[in-house]
């Protein structure tokens, strides 16, 4: 792993203006255009009271400056959130189950009826959901993507649960008194902003957007045709989403972690190669490249004491690979690709490549050109992103009278995706999880899921079919 040094500590934004970076600033116009709402789920047994989990909300959320924000062009201005009311409650007759595709949609269209407009609102909200007359809850927490990336999700729900057990007498709760710092990436890394060091990523990135132009690399194929951004003319349910949550089988995951030691690659690298596996089995032809977008995130590369802090961190990060290769091949080359996406050149090509996309996105008339623009830039509708092992607990909501039934968290999809791939590590657990258009899969699990874990243990068998081999 590259590791990339800061020159400048996190720091609040209390009494002052901050800029927005690009990868701020991306999101805030994609949220014109698309849905950026962040998901963060889970469904708890008991009911959670509505009054109090406002209360839990409003405090939790007065340790993070970066709420009680608004941008004015590429300014953040403290906003007076006094009078916000963050939750809203409904009533489901059914029990909170995620395996009812009624339940789901009425959170994923809760998400689409009510996108975060961060120029308009504050950029969070929170539906609690009452089931089965009191038998479950569910705790949807969302917030914008620009705003907030997997892990300040985490650490905003974690402080959530703890104010709402400090509130309700748990004993032994404590108090959550951490504040949890914004910087701009100007202040993080001051030298990438530097006029020669700025030119040249700059270059790098024309460069790249240049070759992407000419490329035309293979995604999963499916059936969906046509526009995935929601326009007058396109089909009116594509941007209705729906997810997948499951366990990855157990066995499997014992298997994973230690085929992944005995080659010297990550575990990341060998979900990585199946997903391209199974996107090749489905690829009219068997020639070219396969394209997937990856989702790298800066927090942990820069400086650990950025890990308790509250932005967005994460970079897109495009992985090409030949079809056609070998077991072997195929994680090597998986392997060396996602390094050369964590290394601090590929990270600033990458940040440099959403810049210059700003000047388009900015002007309402040139948003046509944005969007075939970032259709053929990031050239695939297939995404993984692997938040990694979960550090927070969220085995209940504070209590053992609130256990927890279920987990799952995603970030937003944004044309031209059409699904994304999580492998998060959740109390102990790993999971495969999955957000999608519902137009472009019937049955996500007959369709991607049970395939794709398919694919997962052929590619172990074969690697573990040649244990004289030397580590990848």
């Amino acid at each position: 792993m590259t590791a990339l040094s800061s020159t400048t500590g996190t720091t609040t934004m209390a009494g002052s203006t901050r800029p927005l970076d690009a990868l701020a600033e991306v999101f805030l116009h994609l949220g014109e255009m698309a849905n950026v709402n962040t998901n963060q789920i889970m469904i708890v047994s008991g009911r959670l009271d509505p009054a109090i989990l406002e209360q839990s909300v409003r405090r939790a959320t007065a340790q993070i400056p970066l709420l009680h924000t608004r941008p004015d062009g590429a300014v953040l201005h403290e906003h007076d959130s006094a009078d916000t009311r963050w939750v809203e409650h409904r009533d489901y007759p059914g029990t909170c189950d995620f395996s009812d595709p009624a339940f789901r949609h009425l959170l994923m269209d809760f998400s689409s009826a009510r996108r975060l407009n961060w120029r308009a609102r504050l950029p969070l909200q929170l539906l609690l959901v009452t089931g089965g007359n009191g038998h479950n809850s569910c705790v949807y927490l969302s917030s914008h993507h620009g705003v907030a990336d997997a892990r300040s999700d985490c650490l905003l729900l974690r402080a959530i649960i703890d104010h709402y057990a400090h509130l309700c007498g748990v004993p032994g709760a404590d108090i959550p008194s951490r504040r949890l710092p914004f910087a701009p990436l100007t202040e993080i890394r001051p030298d990438w902003y530097r006029p020669l060091h700025r030119a040249r990523r700059w270059l790098r990135a024309l460069g790249s957007v240049t070759a992407d132009l000419l490329r035309s690399d293979t995604g999963l194929h499916l059936d969906l045709r046509g526009q995935r951004w929601e326009r007058p003319s396109s089909d009116p349910g594509i941007g209705q989403l729906d997810f997948f949550q499951s366990l990855l089988p157990e066995d499997l995951e014992l298997r994973l972690g230690r085929i992944a030691r005995d080659a010297g690659v990550t575990v990341n690298t060998l979900l990585c190669a199946a997903l391209a596996r199974l996107m090749e089995s489905r690829a009219p032809s068997r020639r070219g490249r396969l394209r997937i977008t990856c989702a790298v995130s800066l927090r942990r590369l820069i400086e650990r004491s950025y890990d308790l802090s509250f932005r967005n961190y994460l970079v897109p990060s495009n992985i090409r690979l030949s079809m056609g290769q070998g077991t072997r091949a195929l994680v090597r080359s998986v392997h060396r690709a996602v390094g050369n996406a964590r290394s601090e050149r590929e990270i600033g090509t990458e940040l440099a490549r959403l810049e210059s996309l700003l000047p388009l996105l900015r002007l309402p008339a040139l948003r046509g050109l944005s969007r075939r623009l970032l259709n053929r830039c990031q050239g695939t509708n297939a995404c993984y992103s692997n938040p990694g092992r979960i550090a927070e607990d969220f085995s209940s909501f504070g209590s053992p009278e609130h256990c927890t039934q279920s987990y799952v968290g995603f970030g937003c999809l944004v044309p031209p995706y059409d699904f994304i791939l999580y492998t998060p590590t959740v109390n102990g657990r790993m999971q495969l999880d999955l957000v999608y258009r519902r137009t472009a899969f019937s049955d996500i699990h007959a369709e991607f899921a049970a395939p794709y874990l398919c694919e997962l243990r052929r590619l172990l068998d074969e690697l573990e079919s040649t244990p004289e081999l030397k580590p990848l």
